[in-house]
């Protein structure tokens, strides 16, 4: 099979579902399309845009990211979803995080027609040489969260979810790390189901700005199914907004020979 040309169809069908009609009560931040089709024809070209997301942060969008669930895409500057690399296992559900200072949301797209996720690599669909050693591409998809500091009662509230493609009814979440079951504990909890992250109280930045815990699906009885993954929580300061002007010109003066 070595040197075997792999036949990728295009173009690719989208549907866009769940589209958010502009009313009365103005933007919401967040993805304005929360769920997307893109139709599977043999597999995806590296670079080839699938489809484009909605993003829109009501003030913007300065300094917007995206996270991919699965490693081998990403979301380009044009919000284009595009694949890093000639991919034909991309397997039937992918998770798009979206976040900024004004916003952070959560969008989902469907593979229609794509096979279940395989253990092979493409290299080794190809029979090409020096095959590396596979490394499993976990689903469980923990995105990067953040929590104001100060943040008013009442308590707990959301603030974000950690996912699991295909999970089944016997199996949980379950979180572990300092702010979690360890010093300082029960700042964060999970909700053992949903995936749902909270926090419990208000957070100071000074003391400390940033958490790291572990997420992991288990079964009932404990034994480790999925994981552990990392997940991530930045404080953010509320000194650090950025200054607002609301005067369109300013009037001022400059003494001659003042040194510049």
């Amino acid at each position: 099979l070595a040197g075997r040309t792999v036949p990728f169809l295009a173009p690719w069908q989208v549907v866009h579902i769940g589209a958010q009609k502009e009313g009365e009560e103005g933007c919401v931040p967040g993805f304005q399309v929360k769920e997307y089709q893109v139709e599977y024809n043999g597999g995806f070209q590296k670079d080839h845009p699938l489809t484009q997301v909605f993003f829109d942060d009501c003030a913007g969008n300065e300094g917007l990211a995206f996270e991919v669930s699965h490693p081998d895409f990403q979301v380009d500057e044009e919000m284009n979803l595009v694949a890093r690399r000639d991919v034909m296992d991309s397997g039937t559900v992918m998770f798009i995080h979206g976040v900024n200072e004004q916003a952070d949301d959560m969008a989902q797209v469907d593979i229609v027609g794509a096979p279940p996720r395989s253990p092979q690599t493409l290299r080794e669909i190809l029979g090409l040489g020096q095959i590396q050693p596979y490394r499993s591409k976990r689903a469980l998809f923990a995105p990067r969260m953040h929590v104001n500091e100060n943040m008013e009662p009442p308590f707990p509230k959301v603030i974000g979810t950690v996912m699991s493609p295909g999970m089944e009814d016997d199996h949980i979440f379950h979180m572990t790390g300092s702010g979690a079951d360890q010093d300082p504990k029960g700042v964060f909890t999970i909700n053992r189901v949903t995936g749902e992250v909270s926090v419990s109280q208000e957070l100071d930045r000074e003391a400390i700005s940033s958490y790291t815990l572990e997420v992991s699906v288990t079964d009932l009885s404990g034994k480790l199914v999925e994981g552990p993954v990392a997940l991530l929580v930045d404080v953010n300061d509320q000194n650090d907004n950025r200054p607002i002007f609301k005067e369109t010109r300013y009037a001022g003066e400059v003494l001659e020979g003042s040194p510049t």
